[in-house]
């Protein structure tokens, strides 16, 4: 059955770091693989500048593969992550790399990577985006009784973008399927909350690349499921 959503979109804010995304003990093992020494004691804020100026110390190379190595050297081989060392300070892996699986995580390596060396690695670019959502029926609101699965909120957000938007372009036909695996690349976070009897604010992070065309859009009719 076909629900009508009407869509408000509040916010698109661009981010370069994930709040939460680096924890004490992610700055404590990161420090360990650099052989820092004793960092028993330090605050949070202290481990996480220790980290930096650690990376800075570092060859460039060396610095992107000790944090890919921390962050996916469970999924990827050692010669992927070494090749993958030296495209991070050109590209922006967590829009390029081939499987849209890695971007989140790939995010989160570039934004601790740029916050140490800005000269030397893109900035990351994420939006968080905002939305209002209203429906009037009850079989749509019962969507909404749960936070929604990604495919349905990257069907929901596309359908306020322009159809030469990349998300169109390069997943127009998969969105139609119901089957969507790519959409978890898409939509890294979501965050539902009620915002009224037929509404609710819904909160999503992705990358700029794919969710930034929202940023055109003020509001949307959606026919998303």
């Amino acid at each position: 059955m076909s629900h009508t959503f009407h869509v408000d979109v509040r916010d698109v804010i661009e981010i370069e770091e994930i709040d939460g995304t680096w924890t004490a003990d992610d700055f404590r093992a990161l420090l360990d693989a650099m052989d820092f020494g004793d960092h028993a004691g330090m605050a949070e804020d202290e481990l996480r500048e220790m980290c930096l100026m650690s990376l800075q110390d570092q060859d460039p190379n060396d610095a992107a593969y000790l944090v890919l190595r921390y962050v996916i050297g469970d999924a990827l081989r050692d010669g992927q992550l070494r090749n993958m060392s030296s495209e991070m300070q050109d590209e922006k892996l967590w829009e390029e790399y081939v499987d849209p699986a890695f971007h989140e995580r790939l995010f989160r390596v570039g934004s601790l990577l740029y916050a140490a060396r800005p000269q030397v690695f893109p900035k990351t670019d994420a939006v968080r985006v905002t939305l209002e959502v209203r429906c009037p029926d009850a079989e749509g609101r019962a969507l909404f009784d749960a936070t929604p699965d990604e495919a349905f909120l990257v069907r929901l957000v596309a359908d306020g973008m322009d159809a030469r938007a990349v998300l169109h372009r390069f997943y127009g036909d998969q969105m139609k399927q119901a089957h969507f695996p790519e959409a978890p690349g898409i939509v890294w976070i979501s965050e539902v909350s009620p915002a009224g009897p037929e509404a609710w604010t819904v909160e999503l992070i992705g990358s700029h690349y794919w969710l930034g065309p929202l940023d055109d859009t003020k509001s949307f009719e959606s026919n998303a499921a």
